[in-house]
């Protein structure tokens, strides 16, 4: 069997190609010209280049493929790179996925984002039932991902096989740029502050994100979505920093906030219906429907603390 992957050049789309190369499926990648290849480095894959933006290249990249991972994306938090967001994201989605159709892919994994499933009202930990409810407050990035899974959603219904997941925060090794997550663990381990999310957020260990992808494909349901989380995952920031304290031996940042008007704010916010940025969710039907790996937290940041140790991301 033969599958394509896109985003292989990233962190989570470098673990699916592993995962799926170890279980002895071939593995054709696509990549842009000029694109960073460390990831690839030492992987028996089939390289095509090409450009989600390019029609000619993904029919050349998807001929003879029974699998699709759609796993590239772009990511800015730049203001200006809101329309380059949108083409890619969702025009390149529609793109790849109307080339599978014609190529007879037989099952597509398509990668969304934590990021578009909703927040309840109650304040409760949403599921993938949870519709995206966050247009007004959400970034170009989370915005464009909607619209990309909603077109993923779309196509299933018109009898594409398509899956949709929704990972959480992934942690390990190999996150090179970093990602959000990873630039967290190495502003932490630099004595400086990290960014981090008022109401919480959900990490999982990234090798159980690339075997979600593989399990969504040989179990998920089409036209479903499935959260990638970790039922233990949900942190706040002083779960993080303990965390963290205990993995990597280092001491949580002097200058983190503990100002308790702050959380006193919050509180009073919360009285009349605010509710706190956050990522947190619950995971519970990946781990029933498709048996979603659940690695102990604790292994997989200390696999991301001596990576980025390692790698020379750390002062």
């Amino acid at each position: 069997m033969r599958a394509l992957v896109t985003g292989a050049t990233g962190f989570v789309g470098m673990w699916v190609a592993r995962f799926l190369l170890e279980e002895g499926t071939q593995v054709r990648v696509l990549v842009r010209p000029g694109s960073d290849r460390r990831n690839l480095a030492g992987l028996d894959v089939e390289i095509v280049e090409g450009d989600l933006r390019d029609p000619e290249s993904l029919a050349e990249a998807l001929a003879g493929c029974e699998e699709l991972y759609h796993v590239a994306a772009l990511y800015s938090t730049r203001e200006e790179d809101g329309p380059l967001m949108y083409e890619v994201n969702v025009g390149g989605t529609k793109a790849l996925l109307k080339a599978a159709r014609r190529a007879g892919v037989r099952r597509v994994v398509h990668t969304s984002t934590i990021g578009t499933i909703g927040r309840p009202a109650d304040g409760s930990l949403p599921t993938e039932e949870t519709e995206f409810n966050l247009w007004e407050q959400g970034s170009h990035y989370a915005r464009s991902k909607y619209l990309a899974e909603t077109v993923a959603l779309s196509m299933a219904q018109e009898g594409l096989p398509v899956v949709v997941v929704n990972p959480c925060a992934p942690v390990g090794a190999g996150d090179l740029k970093p990602s959000s997550t990873g630039q967290r663990i190495v502003d932490y381990l630099n004595g400086r502050e990290p960014s981090y999310l008022e109401g919480g957020i959900n990490f999982i260990s990234v090798r159980d994100v690339a075997a979600g992808h593989i399990l969504a494909a040989r179990r998920g349901r089409p036209g479903q979505r499935y959260i990638l989380g970790n039922a233990a995952g949900n942190l706040m920031r002083e779960d993080f920093y303990r965390l963290m304290e205990r993995v990597s031996g280092v001491r949580p940042p002097r200058g983190r906030s503990r100002n308790p008007l702050r959380w006193l704010r919050g509180a009073s916010r919360a009285g009349r219906g605010y509710q706190p940025p956050a990522l947190t969710c619950n995971p519970a039907r990946a781990i029933r429907e498709l048996g979603l790996p659940q690695t102990p937290l604790e292994e997989a940041f200390a696999e991301a603390v001596e990576w980025f140790r390692q790698n020379g991301y750390v002062r």
